[in-house]
């Protein structure tokens, strides 16, 4: 699911629509009334809000069949969609939360995205003479006869799926005329890049790769049938009807790490080391720790030696632990792509590193064939890899100015001013910066207490002059934004302050994790004496990204118990007024993921919760879902079941089951079998 931002429009939506009009798409038929006009390009069905301009920017009421013309532009908002036919035999379905305009010069066909995402489905080759473009400003994909969708980040970047057919990518640089082109071939997507002067000389690229079916959005799958296209992508199956088939089995690991992109960590010997889905060993068990591996099988080991230290202080011998670590990259195939003293870590078909230095970190962004694509200076408070996720990885700039007596010395009061901004970093190294929700909070908190200064400094004497300072302590992101919403902190300073804000960088409520006082009844209960540095927030992986939150909700781990919050239900809470309203369950472990349904745990029993924390079904065992199956245990017996949980496959005897990553495992004994959806 992409995140949805405001988009900065020219033009504003006029009318919130749903027709029940004739479904277009790679099976709409055109009417008697339409087929005289071989050029004719109409709006066949909306659905949601969405909007029409004409050519001179003047929003149009929408009708059933509706032409449009040249200069014609189409908009939609979340959760809406619009369908275009353009001559009858080339098929638009606009995503949600998109934006774009027709242009039409007899029969040459463009279509210029400003934003958001197209399926197009040209039933049948164009002739000699026509031409139909989907581009940017500065990229274009030339279509002739085929199917796939394109995906515009930004004016920098755009993403061409194929699912059938091919198609001619060009990116072109408009100052220096430099150009790069491609073609993409059905199963194939590609990147195209416009890189910044800053960049080198390479301002263009154009990288392909294949993709899988998971990939593939709703709004596409909804228009077309994968096994009449002929694709390979129909073979990949991953809906009703599928089953789980063996991959591997083994008794000789003592665990595992998430499964992804052909490659599963393993544990053999109290060392970490990684095998494919045959069993074989890509990389030896010689490391104390891993990160999971991106949906590319990209995969980082680390190693990890604690020594003791001492020394003389004033006459007396100190001793203390010093901990050092390095990382290595590795591709599927066991191939090193980094190796050294900086955390690094694999996402988005990139690798970020986190280079710690005496006075300023940075953070750097590269390809995966080593080149930098950018690179952010940090302060140590607000340095942190985030991963990417939508296209979207996230950082943290901040420069303290000092602080100053606001209204010279007659209120006695200051706090400190600067600038905090968090940073969207997308695929092409590009970055869009906001001003620090946390930070705007901060400030309007402090002008009132000066207010409130220089209103008690008026009623009293100058002896008896109050006196305050604060200063502003940076709450960085915590993970990139996950459902339009994400997690600020600073676990950097040792600081238990948890807050969420939006995706449109809107502060939506805060507390303070130590102090609170964990009770099963409620939930938790704020207490001044009670303050516990073990007190943490529950993590999830998601392709190369780490996150604590699903939208506006988070797992608390407090004491032995684990606390499914939502910050959404109290806005404006702040660490002075928690409150239990928050509060959607408590169990002993909540596990969540992007699933509709979470894992929870209660004593011996294993069971379901919906995104409202309200209970679904409880088993002897059971596994978290993944594409919208999970295993459970009944009666010493493993069954896949459905997100209706209806048992779809039975899988014979186990002693338990689990989800690793893309894998299913059920556990006999020593033995653990892994499967992974295939044909019937």
């Amino acid at each position: 699911m992409r995140k949805k931002k405001k988009h900065k429009r020219i033009w504003s939506l006029m009318l919130a629509v749903s027709l029940l009009l004739t479904a277009c798409g790679s099976s709409a038929e055109p009417s008697e009334e339409t087929t005289a006009e071989a050029s004719v390009m109409q709006l066949m069905k909306a659905e949601g809000s969405v909007g029409v301009l004409d050519d001179g920017g003047k929003g149009i009421s929408i009708m059933e069949r509706m032409n449009l013309y040249s200069g014609y532009q189409i908009g939609t908002e979340n959760e809406s969609y619009a369908w275009i036919n353009l001559d009858h035999v080339k098929l638009i379905k606009m995503d949600e939360s998109s934006d774009a305009e027709l242009q039409k010069n007899g029969k040459n066909l463009e279509l210029q995205v400003r934003s958001g995402s197209l399926f197009f489905h040209v039933t049948e080759p164009l002739e000699e003479d026509e031409t139909l473009n989907i581009r940017t400003s500065t990229m274009t994909v030339g279509i002739r006869g085929t199917c796939g969708w394109v995906h515009v980040l930004d004016e920098s970047h755009m993403q061409v799926y194929l699912l059938e057919g091919s198609v001619h990518c060009e990116v072109t640089e408009p100052e220096s005329g430099q150009s790069a082109s491609a073609e993409v071939a059905a199963g194939e997507m590609a990147d195209l890049f416009l890189y910044p002067p800053e960049h080198g000389e390479t301002r263009c690229e154009i990288l392909k790769k294949p993709f899988s079916r998971s990939e593939i959005p709703a709004f596409v799958l909804e228009e077309v049938d994968l096994d009449a296209l002929g694709t390979d992508l129909a073979d990949e199956r991953t809906g009703e009807g599928e089953v789980l088939v063996p991959v591997f089995e083994s008794s000789e690991y003592e665990g595992y790490g998430s499964a992804q992109g052909g490659v599963i960590p393993a544990l053999k010997e109290g060392m970490w080391g990684a095998v494919n889905y045959q069993n074989e060993v890509i990389v030896p068990f010689e490391h104390t720790g891993f990160q999971a591996p991106d949906e590319q099988g990209n995969f980082v080991l680390v190693d990890t030696t604690i020594t003791e230290q001492t020394s003389d202080f004033l006459g007396q011998q100190q001793t203390w632990e010093e901990k050092q670590s390095s990382y290595t990259l590795f591709d599927s195939q066991g191939n090193i792509l980094y190796e050294g003293e900086h955390q690094v870590r694999a996402s988005g078909g990139m690798y970020i590193l986190l280079k710690q230095g005496d006075e300023t970190d940075a953070i750097e962004y590269y390809r995966l064939d080593g080149t930098l694509v950018n690179t952010f200076p940090e302060n140590s408070f607000c340095s942190r890899i985030n991963g990417f996720y939508d296209g979207i990885s996230m950082v943290y700039h901040s420069s303290s100015d000092n602080s100053t007596w606001l209204g010279g010395q007659e209120a006695g009061y200051s706090y400190g001013t600067g600038t905090f901004q968090v940073g969207e970093v997308d695929r092409s190294g590009n970055v869009t910066w906001y001003e620090d929700p946390m930070y705007a909070e901060y400030l309007n908190e402090n002008e009132q207490i000066y207010q409130e200064a220089l209103e008690w400094e008026r009623s009293h004497s100058s002896s008896d002059m109050t006196a305050g300072a604060s200063t502003y302590l940076p709450r960085i992101p915590l993970s990139t934004v996950n459902h339009g919403y994400y997690p600020a902190g600073n676990p950097n300073a040792e600081t238990g302050w948890i807050a969420m804000c939006s995706d449109q960088y809107e502060f939506v409520s805060e507390c303070d994790l130590y102090a609170l006082q964990p009770d099963r009844e409620q939930g938790f209960v704020r207490s001044e004496a009670f303050y516990d540095e073990t007190n943490s927030y529950r993590s999830f992986y998601h392709d190369g990204a780490y996150f604590y939150n699903y939208g506006p909700n988070m797992v608390w781990v407090l004491g032995e118990q684990d606390v499914l919050v939502d910050f959404s239900r109290y806005p404006g809470m702040t660490s002075e007024t928690v409150d239990n309203r928050i509060v959607k369950a408590v169990y002993d472990r909540i596990f969540m993921d992007n699933e509709n349904y979470w894992l929870v745990q209660n004593g011996e029993q294993w069971g379901f919760i919906d995104h409202d924390g309200k209970e679904t079904a409880w088993f002897e065992d059971a596994s978290r879902f993944y594409q919208n199956h999970a295993l459970i245990l009944e009666n010493g017996i493993a069954y896949l079941i459905n997100e209706n949980f209806e048992k779809v496959q039975e899988l014979g005897e186990a002693d338990s089951v689990g989800t690793y990553g893309e894998l299913f495992s059920l556990t006999s004994g020593d033995t653990c079998r892994f499967y992974q959806f295939g044909q019937p």
